[in-house]
């Protein structure tokens, strides 16, 4: 189950960049906009009907399913021998983005039947561990792939990949519980929103992950270059290298945490306290001058934010009905895209008004004030 993890990441990483290092060759800037929203777009769609299905058909079915989809649409467009048409790589691409995100939910639903809570600690630890390493991994792949061959030759080796990753993936175990019985796509659906709504724990967790993901992830990370040319040369290289550096701090964490046990007590609390960590960390980023202070604090943030993903994914799984588990799943993963687009949406708003200093310090200071909040509330 790690090597599958680990092959779907690096295969996620890598289609899109190695799409947009192809498209990018030729194509004018609105085809790299449709390709991503293609791609994007496609992953909403599958989320919004993901909640009827998700639970009723055995998680090995949908992960092969998943890859094997993801293996005959980059084997289509090796076969066509138009790899360089943008309007067919947007059309492969938002397919992609379709068939793409119903393998982790899948995943973590065979996981929690596989693994105790406890286990489950060094489990997500190692999701994260795989997600964030790939992030880096996938685009030097695709670049080094684009720099020795031509695009059919660099479609051609992931497709070599994808087809490692089914057959990995069909040596995963089935289920231990049976699937939810056979039911309609809306009342499925409707079934699930009512026990999202009323649960205490689901409601407080997918509040966090909102907050966070707006003032921080959405609001802050998009607009990193900006703030970096406020503080004069080299913006290009001081930007990517922070990048790494956080990425470094992601890393080095979620790999510290594969080899310690989290407790499973107090996690709403921890993962307030996480975030609370993140925003003060913001509030001395959004005073700093220096690259080697904000390396520093990068690095930092990349190790708190990997401490959150693993709580916040563990405070999800505890909290979920097991039957339900992929379809809590869908809902946090429609949450985590609309929460990044209304945080970016919503700096892009306010920077007509403040600087990137002013609303770097301002959702710091919103980010604590929601957190202490939040924890008032928990006591």
């Amino acid at each position: 189950m790690i090597v599958s993890t680990f092959l779907t990441d690096f295969s996620n990483a890598t289609i899109i960049f190695l799409f947009t290092l192809i498209i990018g060759q030729t194509a004018t800037t609105i085809w790299l906009t449709l390709l991503w929203a293609g791609y994007y777009g496609g992953s909403f769609i599958s989320h919004l009907l993901m909640g009827s299905y998700i639970d009723r058909i055995q998680s090995r079915r949908l992960m092969i399913g998943s890859e094997s989809a993801r293996l005959l649409i980059i084997l289509a467009l090796v076969i066509s021998g138009d790899s360089r048409s943008s309007a067919l790589i947007v059309l492969c691409a938002t397919s992609l983005g379709f068939v793409e995100p119903i393998f982790h939910p899948a995943e973590v639903r065979l996981l929690t039947e596989l693994f105790t809570e406890a286990e489950m600690t060094r489990v997500n630890a190692i999701l994260e561990l795989s997600d964030q390493s790939m992030t880096i991994v996938g685009p030097i792949s695709a670049t080094l792939l684009m720099s020795f061959l031509n695009s059919q030759a660099s479609l051609l080796m992931l497709a070599i990949v994808l087809t490692v990753s089914v057959l990995v993936t069909l040596q995963m175990p089935p289920n231990k519980v049976a699937p939810l019985p056979s039911q309609s796509g809306l009342k499925a659906v409707n079934q699930a929103l009512n026990t999202f709504r009323h649960s205490h724990k689901l409601l407080q967790s997918a509040g966090l992950m909102f907050v966070l993901n707006v003032f921080f992830v959405g609001a802050v990370m998009p607009v990193l270059l900006k703030f970096v040319q406020s503080l004069g040369s080299h913006a290009e290289f001081n930007y990517t290298f922070l990048t790494v550096i956080q990425a470094v701090g992601l890393i080095l964490m979620a790999t510290w945490l594969t080899q310690h046990k989290m407790h499973v007590q107090n996690l709403l609390n921890r993962n307030l306290l996480t975030v609370l960590a993140i925003a003060v960390l913001l509030l001395f980023v959004s005073l700093s001058t220096q690259i080697n202070t904000l390396a520093l604090l990068f690095l930092l943030i990349g190790s708190f934010s990997a401490i959150f993903d693993v709580e916040n994914n563990l405070l999800f799984q505890t909290a979920s009905p097991h039957a339900e588990i992929g379809r809590m799943y869908v809902f946090k993963g429609l949450i985590n895209v609309g929460s990044i687009t209304f945080g970016t949406l919503l700096s892009g708003f306010v920077l007509h008004w403040l600087s990137v200093q002013q609303l770097y310090s301002s959702c710091a200071i919103l980010l604590i004030i929601s957190s202490l909040m939040m924890l008032h509330r928990t006591d």
